[in-house]
């Protein structure tokens, strides 16, 4: 604990003394008596600033650099030299086309120069005479985050932005559609920087790809942002329109498993204020064949059971945005009000075929049933969102913004029922249980930023209150064979009330001198949880204050090559459904149940990377990581009673994982774009339940897309996946290979563009899971309906930008898992 306090006060003493020195250079170099060359850097096709963008300084006469540096988020930057005469600047960024501005003097006459905006062509290829639809660059790498541009990816037509994100390397989904990160689960879901109203893979599968403009992976957060979600922080950027006056964009999808969705966003600009309307209605279902086989076994008996058929799972989605923006002299002012329904649903109609044998006998007895089960999830929601972004006229950069939002879902139902059959027909097990739910989710934030030196520096603050109420009360009835009826189990009723604050404080400071840019930043946050119920074994008050640094590095090798390094800590704050001290039946032998003294992960993560541009925009990226996680939450499985087992969550111990991503962007000719990444890294899990020696392993994915420009207007793309084996606490997943094919047109105009996806085409996608654990093993085998065809329609008007749609890969091919 003296180690601790120590280490924590030696981190604030050096953020303080970095932040005054700093200071107190910024201002002596504000006396001397160089040249200031100050500019911005825009994209010449949309007029947006080129943010990380490099420039280097020439003098003409022996075309020696004079000095360096890189762009704001404003795409503003600034040079400085101590001797006159005449220089011209070189200035490039990934994916666009480098570019040196004609020679111009610098004389006595003026120690700050105001230059013109330079110019960034992204180096696309010209698809017609009218309209650019080449590819911009898949991926941008910035100093503490990755941009992933939506509109180069063909084949999430129709999708999700779960099918954009895992063209990220290092993603991996489960049957269930939940998707982990290089072995982690635990990541936080923004849209447009603010927290989702879902979390996790639920709140991905929420967001149509037609609304998506980019989404940002942060894999080792900055102090600025909220500490929980061990896996970082997945913020996603939805279209806005800056035309002025009216525009919009409506999308249609239709699927072979009777998935549908139609979305639309209407905007109306003008120069003080902008309005949007958007909305959706989806409906999206995944089919699959199931086939377990498990074991339990007591010291009396050992029970087979042998259950197969068809698994569904169904989400549904509607809502309705309203936003408004006002921009008012130096201020602008934002509300949004959403409002919606959400259903999901997933169930099973299975055969089970049991052996049970005595042990001391040998004796075997068979049975053969019909069972259904289904588990229903409904809320209704509405939030309110209210924003202020002031901008400070003395200096440029130096803002105040502030924030609040409030989410309320009610009438929520979670409902489970089960029922199994003997093949006369009668019923011989089941169950309904119910969870009636009311939730409240309030933040209020606030942050300052106040720049120093020549405008490069930052110096950051803020503060953020998030809290999270949940109430509602647990039923379920459960079938009596005498009294052939279902009957409640009063002893298992359970009311409950959860509640969680967080309040957070958090100071940066960032800077670029000449190549180097640095962030450094140290965020404290101080955590309560309740949980009440009518289980006083499992009623608990919880406090807890911790730090989480965060370090992020870059620099500058040439004009086309960079490097960046990173650290930060980060926490996995358990969900209630973890905690939750009552059993449910997901099907007829497999019952879950909460763990209400779980406790939080903690993740250490520190990663370096290297970018390299070369000719036609040619890029090859490399990132090493490793990332050490403590108190892993994960669910394991143990024998419950007869041939049911029992899921509940634990900290299961510490895992590991180092590794290595690769990622490659190839321009091989006119009409030939080959796009790659792998990723390869071992990981291993120390844990207090291990079983044999099965606890670690290298893995490895990877993805090869080519996407061809077949006539004018005509793309098609070919993409190959190859998901590696990973193991588990309890046993291990195998490895898989699937391939999809996709093809889009775009009409006269513009106006309408079609898409065609076809997914799994050799059917060859499975899902294999081996669990073991003391008197317990499942084989679990699961085989998506394949080949899947979709087939998506976009409609634009008044000049709204054309939505190219993404072409990620889509690995939520399985329904079944955790049975």
């Amino acid at each position: 604990m003296r180690f601790f306090q120590v280490t924590v006060y030696n981190l604030l003493l050096t953020l303080f003394l970095f932040t005054a020195i700093t200071s107190i250079s910024a201002q002596s170099n504000g006396t001397s008596t160089s040249y200031q060359l100050k500019g911005r850097i825009i994209n010449k096709t949309n007029g947006t600033p080129v943010e990380f963008a490099t420039l280097i300084l020439y003098n003409v006469n022996d075309s020696t650099p004079a000095d360096y540096t890189v762009t704001d988020p404003s795409g503003e930057f600034t040079l400085t030299t101590k001797d006159k005469g005449k220089y011209f600047i070189k200035a490039s960024f990934v994916g666009y086309k480098s570019i040196g501005t004609d020679p111009f003097e610098i004389s006595t006459e003026g120690r700050k120069i105001s230059l013109p905006d330079i110019l960034l062509e992204e180096d696309e290829q010209l698809l017609s005479e009218v309209v650019v639809t080449g590819r911009k660059r898949q991926v941008v790498y910035k100093l503490d985050r990755q941009v992933i541009e939506a509109a180069e990816f063909l084949s999430a037509a129709g999708g999700t932005a779960a099918d954009i994100l895992m063209q990220t390397p290092s993603i991996r989904v489960d049957a269930e559609g939940e998707i982990t990160f290089r072995g982690s689960s635990g990541f936080k879901v923004y849209i447009d920087g603010k927290p989702g109203s879902l979390n996790g893979a639920a709140a991905l599968e929420q967001i149509s790809a037609g609304q998506i403009d980019n989404i940002e992976v942060l894999t080792t957060p900055s102090a600025r942002n909220e500490a929980d979600g061990a896996a970082g922080i997945i913020n996603i950027n939805t279209k806005k329109s800056d035309i002025e006056g009216w525009s919009g964009m409506v999308n249609l999808m239709g699927s072979s498993v009777w998935s549908r969705n139609i979305d639309f966003l209407f905007a109306l600009r003008k120069k003080d204020f902008r309005w949007q309307l958007s909305g959706e209605a989806s409906r999206r279902f995944v089919l699959s064949d199931y086939d377990q086989l498990k074991k339990i076994i007591t010291p009396e008996l050992l029970t087979t059971d042998h259950s197969t058929g068809l698994r569904k799972r169904h989400t549904a989605w509607y809502y309705l945005t309203s936003s408004f923006d006002w921009y008012r002299d130096n201020t602008t002012w934002s509300a949004a009000i959403t409002g919606g329904w959400r259903d999901r649903w997933r169930g099973g109609e299975l055969h089970y075929e049991d052996t049970y044998e005595t042990v001391a006998t040998g004796e075997k007895r068979y049975g053969s049933f019909n069972g259904k089960d289904f588990v229903h999830l409904y809320e209704s929601h509405s939030r309110l969102d209210l924003g202020m972004d002031h901008n400070f006229p003395d200096r440029k950069g130096h803002k105040l913004t502030a924030s609040l939002y409030g989410l309320y879902e009610g009438g929520a139902m979670e409902n489970f029922q089960t029922d199994l059959w003997d093949m006369q027909g009668k019923q011989v097990q089941g169950h309904r249980a119910w969870e009636y739910e009311y939730r409240f989710t309030g933040q209020v934030k606030a942050d300052y930023i106040y720049p120093f030196g020549n405008e490069t520096g930052k110096f950051e603050s803020g503060y953020q209150l998030f809290s999270y109420t949940e109430d509602g009360d647990y039923k379920i009835d459960m079938f009596d064979q005498q009294q052939d009826a279902f009957v409640r189990q009063d002893d298992l009723y359970n009311k409950y009330l959860f509640r969680r604050d967080i309040h957070a404080l958090y100071t940066m400071v960032s800077d670029v001198h000449n190549r180097l840019g640095y962030q450094l930043g140290l965020r404290g946050e101080y955590s309560y949880r309740k949980l009440g119920n009518n289980f006083e074994w499992a009623r608990h008050n919880w406090h807890r204050f911790d730090f989480f640094p965060s370090v992020h590095l870059s620099y500058i090798l040439n004009d086309h090559s960079q490097i960046r390094a990173a650290y930060s800590r980060r926490i996995t704050q358990p969900e209630l459904f973890y905690m939750e001290p009552y059993v449910v039946y997901v099907d007829y032998n497999t019952a879950q149940m909460g763990n209400p003294f779980i406790k939080p992960e903690y993740t250490n993560s520190v990663e370096t990377g290297y970018n390299y541009t070369f000719k036609n925009s040619n890029t090859i990226s490399a990132t090493l990581f490793h990332r050490a996680r403590k108190d892993k939450i994960e669910r394991l499985r143990v024998p419950y009673h007869s041939s049911v087992t029992l899921d509940s969550m634990a900290n299961v111990g510490n895992d590991y994982s180092t590794g290595l991503e690769l990622a490659a962007s190839l321009q091989l000719n006119k009409y030939w774009n080959l796009d790659a990444n792998t990723s390869y890294y071992f990981y291993k899990i120390k844990n207090q339940f291990k079983i044999d020696d099965d606890e670690e392993s290298w893995n490895w994915q990877l993805a090869v897309n080519n996407n061809f420009d077949v006539a004018k207007n005509t793309r098609v793309r070919m993409e190959a996946y190859y998901v590696g084996p990973m193991v588990s606490t309890q046993g291990r997943v195998d490895g898989f290979f699937y391939l999809n094919l996709a093809a889009r047109q775009q009409f006269p105009k513009q106006k309408l563009t079609a898409s065609l996806v076809v997914r799994d085409i050799l059917s060859s996608a499975k899902y294999i899971n081996t669990r073991s654990g003391i008197g317990m093993e499942t084989l679990s085998k699961i085989y998506p309906r394949s080949p899947l065809f979709t087939m998506t329609l976009t409609y634009t008007f008044n000049n709204f930008k054309p939505q190219r749609k993404a072409e990620g890969p889509n690995h939520d091919l399985f329904e079944g898992t955790n049975r």
